[in-house]
């Protein structure tokens, strides 16, 4: 039960402040106090061993390839206005300029500490890590690109755990991860023409 409701985290969140109350803050706060309620001896490990070498310039890049692939495909795969759609989540002005370092730096570190171990003991996290996504994104992509994102999410995902069993820890997923995020958040700020 205990491991269930660790994966669940990300989608009870999602599901009462996301779907109910409309509050990307909200909805992102209430995932993160459930990952330090979790996970919480883990985010040492992530933080530890910071070093810049091949494997994380690497992983650099390979997710900040996420940011221009957004940026491209953002006005093709949306069946609303991807400003609009934000902004009824409480997120335009201030509060999206806010979420663009929350969500680019401070959000991967967090979900790198909470999945590594749900990844160790469940191959079924992966589907769980990807599957959360889809909630949040199924009210602003079309139903084939959910399908795509959840692959790539999977995928991702996977990814992240044979980097940190390779390496011996989450450094270098987190570097691709925040890479992955940030681009992500900052192609989505210059697509919406958000201040």
């Amino acid at each position: 039960m205990r491991l269930i409701l660790r994966m669940l985290a990300p989608t009870l969140a999602v599901w009462v402040f996301w779907s109910g109350f409309e509050n990307a803050w909200m909805t992102l706060l209430a995932y993160h106090a459930q990952i330090l309620f979790w996970s919480r001896h883990r985010l040492g490990a992530v933080l530890r061993g910071w070093r810049v070498d091949v494997a994380a310039v690497s992983a650099i890049v390979a997710g900040g390839a996420a940011g221009p692939l957004m940026f491209a495909l953002l006005p093709h795969i949306t069946v609303v206005d991807a400003g609009t759609w934000l902004a009824a989540h409480g997120l335009a002005g201030g509060s999206f300029l806010l979420m663009i370092p929350y969500f680019g730096v401070v959000h991967p570190i967090l979900e790198q500490a909470h999945w590594h171990d749900l990844r160790d003991e469940t191959p079924f996290a992966h589907a769980f890590f990807a599957g959360y996504h889809l909630f949040v994104l199924s009210t602003l992509i079309s139903l084939g690109w959910l399908g795509l994102v959840f692959s790539a999410l999977m995928a991702a995902s996977i990814l992240w755990y044979r980097l940190a069993r390779r390496s011996g820890g989450s450094f270098v997923p987190a570097c691709m991860h925040i890479a992955a995020d940030l681009g992500v958040v900052l192609a989505a700020w210059m697509r919406t023409g958000s201040p």
